[in-house]
């Protein structure tokens, strides 16, 4: 065979020879110590993992072996150990996520099909996402802007990923899950950090400090900043979509004995350029203070944010600016066999939105008052079964007060096995896209939005089964069945009168899956994880509807994806990842399945200094994640990086 022709795959094999050899040259006889902040996989035992606190599923601090939900939990091991660079690279390790990269920032994230049809005007709108408690799902086109979430990856303690509703304690819109995002208090980052990192498309440098006042008072401060080039089109030239961003933020704990207060925030700006135009500014902050109280059998807290955002797009083009009030007051009491959780909260959004070239918003601004008061009990019906009852009640502006019920079974079997089962609802709540917008086509209005859009809705059915069947080995297994009407459409105006089209409520259907997962403690020095994904979704067009567009509006979504990732400690100073995934094809537009690889390789120079290597989408020199022209071609990354701790 004659390589040289073989472009993309010599070019992996080189790239494998040089990492083979980098680790080869590092594994010589050395102290027993691992990369700054990463322990050692001898001591990260399957019993610590499965006995992790995780806050996502019952708003309650409780064992991630007895949560009766789908949750995965993306450790702070874990994100150092791959090398990632953002959040939305960290999502990828998650096995219940599907994570597609669409340009050089533009990352889409779904859970359980609803991924988004961006050529249908679909997008991921099904997920709710959180920092630290802080909703970053916008209101007005419905969905998460990915490219705007980061922090430092030194600093994340835990990301919990729950697939399935979870509307009873977070509200509307975490309909197919929730990502919870959690930092680590600031009395863990005591000292300082610099890390800089350069590579064949980014460049990056990144710096924290942290401190303590008093004994109960801690504090750090941060601030990071990168340039990514652009991704290709499908003829071969450059999307001109290269961007930058600085961010920097703040975070102080305190602590008594029976009380802690946290105030934390962040401020970023960034530039993404744009094809035959002016960037596009995106910049924004947020400043969070939460309040916590823990008594004799009862604890509560007490939080409450301001949000700013801003999207300005380049002349002719839609921006808008959103300012977000958030005040939420929870208790958690413990009575007898009862431990009842209970909470209501305001949230107060303000927008204003430009009109753009063939867009416009009536009105274009507005205020958005949601209220909530929510209760959830868990009761002990013996030593072994729980239920688990939960109504949230939310009052949206747009469509009213309505009731997000929720119910859980968890049998523990064994100390080692749980058996659960959970019946939910959820809604997806109308935007100002959904009821305000004019699309224009030639100054004509071509689509419009309707004023008594109505809530897309789910009822979810789950069964899910967790253990730990060898001390080296455990499994989680969770089918599902989601039942969905008021699905958004595009319909006509009447029966008589073609344009302007409009959204309707026109789609209905179920979906229905297993999701599986596990971690395989191969020897002390590997571990595997690998996880799958089987998706079927029945979707129909109401009584009355037309099918002006087929059920790609709906989200074009795959039938399978798998993630498998290996972890090893190769010597005593160096650490090895990788991380191998496969995605099924999209049925409409169609792109066919693919697989890629990523990799990391640690190296510690002293307890203070390490340095590593991490590789992106190593399989291919560039490839599709959405077919064009939604989806760019995009490229293999490498970057290199230096931290060192003082």
């Amino acid at each position: 065979m004659d390589i040289a022709r073989q472009g993309g795959v010599s070019g992996c094999q080189r790239l494998a020879q040089r990492l083979w050899i980098s680790i080869l040259a590092v594994m010589v006889p050395a102290a027993a110590y691992t990369a700054p902040g990463v322990d050692g996989l001898e001591d990260l035992s399957l019993e610590g993992l499965s006995n992790l606190r995780v806050t996502s599923v019952s708003k309650t601090s409780e064992g991630l072996r007895s949560a009766p939900a789908a949750i995965y939990v993306i450790t702070r091991d874990d994100i150092l150990r791959a090398g990632v660079t953002s959040i939305s690279e960290a999502l990828r390790l998650a096995p219940n996520l599907l994570v597609s990269q669409y340009s050089a920032s533009n990352y889409i994230a779904g859970a359980r099909g609803s991924g988004g049809a961006q050529e249908a005007q679909n997008f991921s709108n099904k997920l709710l996402m959180l920092i630290d408690g802080r909703s970053v799902y916008t209101p007005l086109y419905s969905g998460i802007y990915l490219d705007v979430q980061d922090l430092l990856m030194e600093d994340i303690d835990r990301i919990e990923v729950i697939s399935g509703p979870g509307a009873t304690l977070w509200g509307a819109n975490a309909v197919n899950g929730v990502i919870n995002v959690i930092t680590r208090p600031a009395y863990l980052t005591d000292g300082g950090l610099v890390k800089g990192g350069i590579g064949n498309r980014d460049r990056r440098i990144s710096g924290r400090y942290g401190g303590k006042i008093d004994e109960a008072l801690s504090y750090r401060v941060y601030g990071k900043i990168f340039k990514r080039d652009a991704e290709e089109l499908a003829d071969g030239n450059s999307a001109l979509d290269a961007w930058e961003k600085a961010q920097g933020g703040f975070r102080a704990d305190w602590s008594g004995a029976a009380d802690s207060i946290t105030t934390q925030g962040d401020f970023y700006r960034a530039n993404q350029s744009q094809p035959n135009s002016d960037d596009q500014t995106l910049m924004g902050g947020n400043v969070l203070a939460r309040w916590q109280h823990r008594g004799a059998g009862s604890e509560w807290q007490l939080q409450s944010y301001y949000d700013y955002t801003e999207r300005a797009q380049p002349p002719g083009g839609s921006a808008f600016t959103l300012s977000t009030f958030d005040v939420q007051l929870q208790q958690q009491t413990i009575l007898g066999q009862h431990r009842i959780v209970w909470g209501t909260g305001s949230r107060v959004h303000r927008y204003q939105i430009s009109d753009g070239v063939g867009l416009t918003f009536e009105p274009n601004e507005r205020t958005l008052v949601i209220a909530n008061l929510f209760a959830q009990d868990t009761i002990a019906l013996s030593d072994s079964v729980d239920l688990t009852v939960g109504l949230k009640l939310e009052r949206n502006p747009n469509v009213g007060v309505t009731p997000l019920p929720d119910l859980r079974l968890a049998w523990r079997i064994t100390d080692e096995q749980l058996l659960w089962a959970a019946a939910s609802q959820a809604i997806r709540s109308p935007t100002p896209f959904d009821r305000d917008v004019i699309e224009l086509v030639d100054n004509t209005p071509f689509l419009t939005g309707i004023r008594n859009f109505d809530p897309e809705r789910v009822d979810a059915f789950q069964l899910g089964y967790r253990v730990q069947p060898l001390a080296n080995l455990s499994l989680s297994v969770t089918t599902f069945y989601n039942r969905y009407d008021d699905l958004r459409s595009i319909d006509l105006q009447s029966s008589t009168e073609f344009l302007p089209l409009k959204w309707g409520n026109g789609l209905k259907g179920d979906t229905y899956g297993l999701e599986a997962w596990g971690k395989w403690q191969v020897t002390d020095w590997w571990r595997l994880a690998p996880g799958v994904r089987f998706l079927h979704r029945n979707l129909a067009f109401k009584p009355g509807a037309v099918a002006v567009v087929n059920f790609s509006q709906a989200g074009n979504d795959p039938s399978r994806q798998a993630l498998l990732t290996s972890s090893m400690d190769i010597a005593a100073r160096t650490s090895f990842n990788l991380t191998f995934r496969h995605v099924g094809a999209l049925p409409e537009p169609r792109l066919a399945a693919y697989q890629e690889l990523d990799a990391a390789v640690s190296y510690s120079i002293s307890p203070t200094i390490d340095l590593s290597v991490t590789g992106f989408n190593l399989l291919h020199d560039q490839h599709l994640e959405y077919p064009a022209p939604s989806g760019e071609y995009i490229r293999r990354r490498v970057v290199g990086q230096i931290r060192w701790l003082f």
